[in-house]
């Protein structure tokens, strides 16, 4: 084992010295490019900085996405129709498996920047990717079902050419994974006459229309045919290649030092060297060292474990095959990176079996099947806490039922202590008198307990009907917008009125997930009382997309928003709750400030090890009589605002379940300030 070790020393020390030189680097240019961005004039001078910028922090997937916006939007401006191709692509690719909604919102946009015929091939490999996605990653088939049922339903002779071939992709598309997911791999081979149809009439574009969703199909044939052991594979995967290259060379616009065009290279490489006998053995080794080589010199460490793994799998070296999956699991374990270990672990419990050492392969297998136990944990969660929140709506029904039921039998005892004092009266009138005055006393304590249980009923009753209100009105409203624009969509033959009926629809449909998202996590959040995980954060750039979105979405022009975030920051916190707190805290800024500025700070008070985050604005403000009232359930300091109410009282279960304190700030004068406090 110890040349395997020096050999795997020697190469990760490689790879953390070009990391280190690179960063070194990439942080002189950013600094000057981000000059040059404040001396730009026109859209494509932004364009061009804001692209490499983008290049340049291509390793940072959140910092490269907003780079990506900026340059699709000065690309419009500029009529950049490359730029435009280019940034909406990336941005797909980059959000499709982790926040698909986002991914899904540039595909539609992409319809209205890039509305002409010569760009229907381009949009449609855009969806035609991220429905793709969302089965190889998500293992959801709703949408391309739908998507495939509404070719289904078209008038014969009414798809144009360009939905014809995306209709023939997906559907070999979903035969092949859905194959995958019954376990009917002998099916996978039904998918490839599709894919090639799809292909024959793709031949019939220029290259320059066609050449995303080629290069899309091609993947997908070369995947079937690896699947079917067809040596064919391989030449599907060259034809990649050489697509990869012909699109880059088109891009004359300007240089581009920074560019990673050697990563899609690598990948193709790798799965070269996964066609094993496909291949000759020179063949595999020529592809094994042009993936190595590029791999080394990006510093992508799991590009090198896994593809050296089934390469020394293939040959035969078993332990060095497992010394590198060993190596890619205790990379995993410090990035975090999310993978299917337990796929891993099974894998080198076959090698290990094969080696002879039969106690870490029965080590390997448990292991993994450990990890397959805890995923489909996971998903029955999931599907747990769905069930909930309807347990909850029925809890609080019940809840009423039984107080109510209360209140009666209160009622009909106090009612007949009356009647038995009435009976004593009349037979004991002299006798009687001192224990009237006590019946008398309890019967008006008991007179003020029934009075005080009737309120708390009633108030009860009230904020019930003031939350079904709200909620119907809040639901109502989205769902009266889809119907309309919907029918109008029916009738509509204009393009144009029908992309602006289905923006309407798209951002209805949002605010009602959003909603329905908010309820859900409430319900989950009061009906759990465990820790929540915490990770290490980094706050300022936390929140720095959280006010750049927000800025986006307010869309006004007459508020200026203001990152105040300081010097860099990191804690252990819980990124996802914090970041509905902020965004929780930053639309109800905005929403309660017309004109003026929004303030985000952030303060790391280390003697205390408390970190310090407030929002504060130029708004209405709130009363000092309302300033804790406001953390109440359903409560809302204007009624004609749109909202639940439960905004800031899920933002204060949230920081109390992570440790710490929210409040309004009763020194600031100049409208709100709502400050939070977290130790760490």
């Amino acid at each position: 084992m110890r040349p395997i070790s020096l050999k795997t020393l020697s190469g990760a020390l490689f790879i953390t010295l070009c990391a280190a030189t690179t960063a070194f680097a990439a942080t002189t240019e950013a600094d000057s490019l981000s000059a040059a961005l404040s001396r730009a004039r026109t859209p494509a001078e932004r364009e061009q900085t804001y692209v490499r910028l983008a290049d340049l922090c291509a390793d940072s997937t959140a910092l490269a996405a907003l780079y990506w916006e900026a340059a699709l939007t000065e690309a419009a401006g500029a009529g950049d129709d490359y730029g435009c191709r280019e940034a909406l692509d990336r941005l797909v690719q980059g959000f499709s498996a982790k926040q698909p909604e986002r991914a899904l919102e540039y595909v539609r946009l992409a319809d209205s920047l890039l509305p002409d015929r010569r760009f229907a091939l381009f949009r449609a490999s855009l969806n035609a990717f991220w429905l793709w996605k969302q089965m190889s990653v998500a293992n959801s088939f709703e949408a391309i079902d739908r998507a495939l049922a509404e070719f289904r339903e078209r008038q014969p002779g009414s798809l144009t050419p360009e939905e014809e071939i995306e209709w023939e992709f997906l559907t070999g598309l979903s035969i092949d994974y859905s194959s995958i997911a019954t376990e009917a791999y002998g099916n996978i081979p039904q998918a490839i006459p599709y894919v090639e149809q799809a292909l024959a009439k793709l031949e019939k574009y220029p290259l320059e229309e066609r050449v995303h969703f080629e290069k899309l199909c091609r993947e997908e044939l070369a995947d079937i045919y690896l699947y079917a052991d067809d040596p064919r594979a391989a030449g599907q995967i060259g034809r990649c290649i050489d697509l990869h290259r012909a699109w880059v060379a088109a891009d004359k616009r300007f240089e581009r030092p920074r560019r990673d065009s050697a990563e899609y290279l690598m990948r193709s490489y790798g799965k070269m060297v996964f066609l094993g006998g496909l291949l000759t053995r020179e063949e595999v080794d020529g592809y094994y060292d042009k993936c190595m080589e590029l791999a080394r010199g990006r510093g992508d460490r799991e590009e090198i474990y896994n593809t050296s793994a089934r390469y020394y799998r293939d040959r035969g070296d078993y332990e060095r095959s497992t010394a590198y999956m060993d190596s890619l699991l205790t990379h995993y374990a410090e990035t975090g990176k999310k993978a299917d270990l337990g796929s891993i672990y099974i894998a080198q419990s076959h090698l290990y079996e094969k080696a002879g050492d039969y106690a870490k392969a029965l080590e390997a297998m448990r292991k993994g099947n450990d990890f397959r136990y805890h995923s489909r944990m996971d998903q029955a969660q999931s599907k747990l806490a769905e069930m909930q929140a309807l347990y909850d709506v029925n809890r609080l029904e019940l809840e009423k039922s039984r107080l109510a039921d209360r209140n009666k039998l209160f009622l009909l005892v106090a009612g007949g202590i009356v009647l038995l004092l009435l009976a004593g009266w009349a037979a004991y009138q002299q006798a009687m008198v001192r224990r009237l005055k006590l019946a008398r006393t309890q019967f008006m304590a008991a007179s003020e307990e029934a009075q005080r249980q009737s309120r708390r009923a009633q108030e009860s009753e009230k904020m019930k009907t003031a939350f079904i209100n709200s909620m119907c009105h809040e639901i109502r409203t989205p769902l009266n917008a889809i119907n309309g624009f919907s029918e109008l969509l029916l009738t509509e033959q204009e393009p144009a009125a029908r992309q602006a009926f289905q923006a309407e629809i798209w951002k209805s449909t949002t605010a009602l997930t959003a909603l329905l998202e908010n309820m859900l996590e409430l319900s989950q959040l009061v009906s759990s009382e465990s820790p929540l995980p915490v990770a290490q954060t980094d706050i300022r750039l936390l929140c720095a997309e959280r006010l750049e979105l927000q800025k986006q979405l307010g869309d006004n022009p007459a508020v200026e928003y203001v990152n105040e975030a300081g010097t860099e920051i990191e804690i252990p916190t819980n990124a996802f709750y914090l970041t509905r707190v902020v965004d929780n805290l930053l639309h109800n800024a905005a929403k309660f400030t017309a004109a003026g500025r929004i303030t985000l700070r952030c303060r790391n008070d280390e003697p205390r090890r408390t970190l310090q985050i407030s929002v504060s604005d130029t708004g209405i403000g709130i009363p000092p009589e309302k300033q804790e009232w406001v953390f109440e359930r359903f409560t809302k300091v204007d009624p004609f605002k749109p909202g639940s109410g439960i905004g800031l009282y899920l933002c204060r279960l949230i920081v109390t379940r992570l440790g710490g304190d929210i409040r309004v700030c009763p020194e600031y004068s100049g409208g709100c300030c709502i400050r939070i406090e977290l130790p760490y």
